[in-house]
């Protein structure tokens, strides 16, 4: 495979070019000199379009650390987590392409267009054209388990090499660890099909999460979690919960499409690789002069993610968007669901961000704390009201049917304010 280069572009722009350095196993970056003249600050923090080093076409490097995979920051944000990157691997074998021959700048020409955000990487190698085509949600569902678990070349036929075409076009680029997909669906007939590419206009963009249909129940708790969050007054993207072959799946509506419109978006990870607190994404807010809102709207989901125990809260669970006019505001909340594993230790369970310097044995007085010195406005009243909402978590599990014992069991861990 090895591309030697790949062209980024931005909404039909060219923005620079990306190699990789086989000597020293890292990615270079060169912003293309007409997308400097254009304004748009698309990694403000990291590799302004502003600083010297961009202004005088110096080369940027990429980050060895393992989350960027030797690319810089802002654009190991287009990779995938666990399931686009057993894709790959399994698209890989498929092709008889030794993996060892590949690097992340290939995996991005692999991508493409289909990368979350609006960032898209040319060439690419393409596993189909991406009209959209219809999907049956479930048989796609059994073919990627089958996918994800088959450690051979899966043996294929006039079938299954169309499931599989379909599953690469719909299910290689989102991040996260559960499998999940990019559709489109109208709302008005339930119909569901691909989100890759430019959808009829009676159709709006979600990204379906795949429950596994075991005895935990992922998007059940999922939705209880989006319920609990608009009572909280926190802002996330419409939320459903959609049944197929008595199988519940969560479905969430994409922030970075508005319409067939792509929206840029970076992660905290990618936008300041450093912050390992939620104090830092309140300083980030204030670099980029972000309205008071936005900072409500962080404070409200560090007393959530506390008090209902979503420990899984790192730098790739927080994220901002920026506009086609350089706008930048802090992105609706996602991926708030119970993240305590309870058959792990409890050193494994701890925050991933901290609170007032803790990551654990979180207490109102620090949540109190980190609002007064944010200057955020009745910061008590808002933990009250997190509060109150987390506590209609039993009665929200219990209208969907979720095992008692288990919700007794995630209940006895929340943390009291």
């Amino acid at each position: 495979m090895e591309t030697n280069v790949v062209k980024v572009k931005l909404w039909g722009n060219d923005v620079g070019y990306l190699s990789w350095d086989k000597r020293v196993n890292v990615a270079i970056f060169e912003y293309e000199p007409s997308f400097l003249e254009q304004g748009l600050d698309i990694a403000p923090l990291t590799m302004s379009t502003g600083s010297p080093r961009s202004q005088k076409q110096l080369p940027w490097t990429g980050d060895k650390d393992k989350i960027y995979q030797g690319l810089p920051p802002m654009i190991a944000d287009s990779l995938p987590d666990k399931w686009g990157n057993s894709l790959f691997k399994a698209w890989l074998r498929d092709n008889n392409i030794p993996a060892k021959k590949t690097n992340p700048v290939d995996h991005l020409s692999f991508i493409g267009s289909r990368a979350m955000g609006a960032l898209e990487y040319e060439p690419a190698q393409k596993p189909g054209d991406s009209s959209a085509f219809s999907v049956d949600v479930q048989r796609l569902y059994e073919f990627a388990k089958q996918v994800l678990n088959e450690r051979e070349t899966i043996v294929l036929n006039q079938e299954n090499s169309i499931l599989w075409q379909d599953l690469i076009k719909i299910s290689s680029s989102p991040g996260g660890k559960r499998p999940k997909a990019i559709i489109a669906l109208n709302k008005t007939t339930g119909e569901v099909i691909s989100g890759q590419g430019s959808i009829p206009k009676e159709f709006q963009h979600y990204i379906l999460k795949y429950d596994d249909n075991s005895a935990y129940p992922f998007a059940k708790l999922e939705y209880v979690y989006y319920q609990m969050a608009l009572d909280s007054g926190i802002y996330m993207m419409p939320s459903e919960l959609r049944t197929y072959e008595g199988v519940a799946h969560f479905l969430t509506k994409r922030f970075d499409r508005n319409g067939n419109e792509k929206i840029h978006v970076q992660t905290l990870a990618a936008m300041s690789p450093t912050s390992d607190s939620y104090e830092d994404i309140f300083a980030i807010i204030r670099r980029l002069n972000l309205p008071y809102e936005d900072s409500k709207q962080q404070y409200l989901r560090m007393i959530f993610n506390v008090i209902a125990r979503n420990v899984d809260d790192h730098s790739k669970n927080f994220s901002f968007c920026m506009n086609s006019e350089g706008v930048w505001r802090l992105s609706p909340a996602y991926d708030l669901t119970y993240g305590v594993d309870m058959t792990a230790p409890a050193y494994s369970n701890r925050h991933s961000l901290t609170v007032n310097d803790k990551n654990e044995d979180i207490s109102r007085e620090d949540l109190e704390t980190v609002g007064m010195k944010n200057d955020i406005q009745d910061y008590k009243t808002l933990i009250d009201t997190v509060a109150n909402a987390v506590a209609k978590f039993e009665t929200y599990a219990i209208e969907l049917g979720i095992d008692k014992k288990l919700i007794e069991s995630i209940k006895a861990d929340f943390i009291k304010v």
